[in-house]
């Protein structure tokens, strides 16, 4: 049954009624022997790759030299108060251990000590929680927290909070075959790889998930959005896990990978985001991180070996019309490309309230908020029937363990699986592109920033951000006729199964498309990123964000709709 059919009725029933039977439930209540697992693997992998124990020390006093540089340079909330004190006592004991070319067995020992406690630090520093009171509670309420959101419009402040759930499923669209992920839910493990773009993502996705009855999912969080409360404590308490960004060293990378998989191993519905981290270009990611995403296929190879599940990838795109921290990325963006040729500010919202505040004006405005699932995979990118059995191009059924062995026989191969992943990586990336779903903001946005980059084409990118805004004006009837034009195009790529657009973008008139557009574009702006001025042309106050927005489209060749040869 399709999202069509399905969606009136939602949230479904959970595909696992008892909540005591959930894997991430399970992973809380035995935290000490997950852990325990996860260090164990992780220092013996080490083990093995550094080979002997001066290369052990070498890593040991790098991982040193670079957590003393965080300290000192990069302190957040979110961190432990102890922190200065432990890495000042791993220095102590580095120093004790008398480094030269013929270690004794005691200093050995003494650094494979140093090693663990390392591995126990971080790993109690990753971990995260699963409360099952907790998620009931925001079960409870959350419904009655976005009806009041729902319902909270200028002069309409004070509506019974409580009201029914319908109204939020009419502005809180989720799409997809949810029959076909329940069904894979039932008989094996369940990744959800979604695109990013924003904080307020993970609540999103994981408010769908829930609404379509799946189990909550373990997933990583920057470990900023832990300093501050209440938002440290849901997530805390939700089965979110620490992400530190700035630890680049070998042994937190190591350790975060194998928690994933371990994780993964052990049945528990799991969410990573393969962009790494948010996008801040406004465009759908084409280049994946791999790390996390490697997980998976070593999670399948080793469920293969020891007759555990087959695991299934579902990607999943979220689609809304503004992002409060558009201006803030873009500004990323540009000062990252153009170096020394760009100088911006950068301004975070990572706050509690303010996410609050974009929850509430998203849902106090009467855009769409669009979650599409897109069709499962397992993790060689193959797509998978109803029964989970992987289907080659021509839809024959086969068995991919055969990819993991030789001659009848599981073997481990890195350089293998890491071919997988990228394979796996670019099917994600596919579904993003064909499950995308294209906003009259990001079309009326796309449509007017490539026609003032045209009527400005000596201009660098840089120079046109600088323009006057009494430069950047384009003729109603010429963007009337390019903007029809663009549709035109998108009505062909849509009916080719290549994107998806909303109704509105398909069949209403283009005067409606750009009203729509420019009441909700400019909602959580200081500035007007679209607006109309006194001659009825097209203008903008804001061509960072114009661009931002501007860049959901790019990747689909829509620009040769608008060329003007």
């Amino acid at each position: 049954m399709n999202a069509e059919n399905f969606n009136n009725k939602l949230p479904l029933a959970y595909v696992e009624p008892d909540i005591y039977n959930w894997g991430l439930y399970k992973l809380s209540l035995n935290k000490q022997e997950f852990l325990g697992e996860v260090i164990e693997n992780v220092y013996s992998k080490l083990k093995a790759e550094l080979k002997d124990s001066k290369s052990i020390y070498e890593e040991i006093a790098h991982t040193l030299y670079q957590e003393r540089i965080r300290i000192s340079s990069s302190r957040w909330k979110s961190d432990p108060k102890d922190d200065k004190d432990f890495w000042n006592h791993i220095k102590g004991s580095l120093i004790s251990i008398k480094k030269n070319k013929n270690w004794q067995e005691e200093e050995s020992i003494a650094l494979d000590a140093i090693f663990k406690k390392i591995l126990y630090r971080y790993a109690y520093e990753i971990v995260g929680n699963f409360n099952p009171t907790v998620f009931n509670t925001v079960q409870k309420f959350l419904p009655g927290i976005f009806s009041f959101f729902l319902n909270s419009q200028s002069g309409y402040r004070f509506k019974i909070p409580f009201c029914k759930k319908l109204p939020f499923y009419e502005k809180f669209q989720i799409q997809g075959d949810f029959e076909h992920i329940r069904n894979l839910a039932k008989i094996g493990s369940v990744i959800i790889v979604p695109t990013h773009s924003s904080n307020i993502d993970s609540p999103i996705i994981g408010w769908a998930l829930n609404a379509i009855g799946l189990e909550a999912v373990t997933y990583g969080a920057g470990v900023n959005l832990f300093g501050t409360q209440p938002l440290s404590f849901l997530m805390g308490n939700l089965g979110a896990y620490k992400i530190d960004r700035r630890k680049k060293n070998k042994i937190y990378l190591e350790l975060l990978k194998t928690y994933s998989k371990i994780a993964i191993q052990r049945n528990t519905p799991s969410l990573f985001y393969p962009g790494g981290t948010r996008s801040r270009s406004g465009m759908l990611e084409t280049k994946l991180k791999l790390g996390l995403l490697s997980t998976a296929v070593e999670a399948q190879q080793y469920n293969f070996k020891n007759q555990g599940k087959k695991i299934f990838v579902i990607p999943a795109v979220l689609n809304y019309h503004f992002n409060i921290e558009a201006s803030s990325l873009i500004n990323q963006y540009l000062k990252e490309i153009g170096k020394e040729k760009y100088v911006a500010d950068n301004f975070e919202y990572s706050s509690t309230y303010k996410m609050i505040r974009l929850v509430k004006q998203l849902f106090a405005s009467n855009p769409e908020l669009i979650v599409t699932f897109g069709a499962p995979m397992d993790v060689i990118g193959h797509l998978v029937n109803q029964k989970g059995e992987s289907l080659g191009p021509q839809g024959q059924i086969f068995d991919i363990k055969g990819y993991f062995e030789i001659e009848n026989k599981i073997v481990d191969d890195e350089q293998r699986n890491f071919e997988y992943t990228k394979i796996l990586g670019d099917k994600i990336v596919s579904s993003y592109y064909k499950n995308n779903t294209l906003l009259s903001s990001n079309v009326v946005a796309f449509t007017l920033f490539e026609l003032i980059q045209q009527k400005h084409r000596n201009l660098s990118i840089y120079e046109l951000f600088l323009l006057p805004v009494e430069d950047r004006m384009i003729e109603k009837s010429k963007f009337n006729e390019k903007l029809n034009r663009l549709r035109e195009g998108i009505r062909n790529e849509v009916n080719n199964g290549n994107v998806k657009a909303t109704h509105r973008i398909l069949n209403e008139d283009i005067d409606t498309i750009i009203k729509h557009a420019i009441d909700n574009i400019n909602i959580f702006s200081s500035k007007k990123i679209i607006f109309i001025d006194s001659d009825q042309n097209l203008n903008s106050e804001d061509l960072k964000c114009l661009f931002f927005y501007h860049n959901r489209l790019k990747g689909y060749q829509f620009e040769k709709y608008l060329s003007t040869h």
